[in-house]
């Protein structure tokens, strides 16, 4: 007798007393057999710049497309590098997440005192020599460089932080000045004559320079622009799936 009480004291326990408020029982989950169920990592992120300046030391010497003595007022004026990535050993890993762009600068004088506009675009190319026919674009950040980045390496972060390929990948960053005669500014990007892994390049149409040229073909073979990117080389996201049976 003493075992049948203990048992049903069991039961009761486990499976709850008939009527009460919230009866628990053992269910499947509401997921359809089938459905998958997804997890996604990423792999170690290992921070790297890379660069094609030899130095960051900034000498006087930049040109850009402007009006002359006394202001120097500059047009628009584009700067680039381009950069293949599989040629830099230090990229071990399949992707290169860019979120800064450090930019040498000889002078920044803007009549305001508000800070010097210039835009950072990013671009993905087909061919190294980039042409504006093989960019395709990839983001684009407004920034102020304050008159006292004269003469300094110059770092903007960049919002979207987007990924290359490593493989397969050129990536061109161009560093836009927009004309600043209607704004009395004057603009010079930073250079040195210290050497360089890749040419320098320019575009300004307002003096004849239509497309992405480098800075060599035009008499300029000394302006080697100061210029490196910084990010995370990293694996891949990585999906893994799961079947509910």
């Amino acid at each position: 007798m003493t075992r049948s009480v203990l048992s049903a004291a069991l039961a009761l326990a486990c499976f709850g007393v008939a009527g009460a408020a919230s009866a628990q029982s053992l269910s499947r989950s509401a997921l359809t057999p089938g459905t998958q169920l997804l997890q996604s990592w990423t792999g170690p992120l290992v921070a790297q710049t890379i660069t094609q300046s030899t130095a960051t030391t900034i000498t006087a010497g930049s040109i850009s497309c402007n009006g002359g003595s006394p202001g120097f007022l500059h047009t628009d004026n584009s700067y680039y590098r381009a950069f293949t990535l599989s040629s830099f050993p230090a990229l071990t890993q399949p992707q290169f997440r860019v979120d800064t762009i450090n930019f040498g600068v000889e002078t920044a004088n803007d009549a305001a005192g508000a800070g010097q506009p210039v835009t950072i675009n990013l671009w993905r190319s087909t061919t190294n020599p980039p042409t504006l026919a093989s960019l395709t674009a990839v983001s684009s950040d407004n920034i102020l460089v304050p008159d006292s980045a004269t003469g300094t390496v110059f770092s903007a972060n960049i919002a979207s932080q987007p990924v290359f390929i490593v493989a397969t990948d050129i990536l061109v960053v161009e560093i836009f000045t927009p004309s600043g005669q209607g704004t009395n500014n004057s603009f010079f990007i930073g250079s040195n004559a210290s050497g360089q892994s890749g040419p320098s390049f320019i575009r300004a149409a307002s003096c004849g320079v239509n497309d992405i040229t480098d800075l060599g073909t035009i008499g300029f073979g000394s302006m080697h622009i100061v210029m490196s990117v910084s990010g995370n080389n990293q694996v891949p996201v990585t999906l893994q799936s799961y079947d509910v049976q």
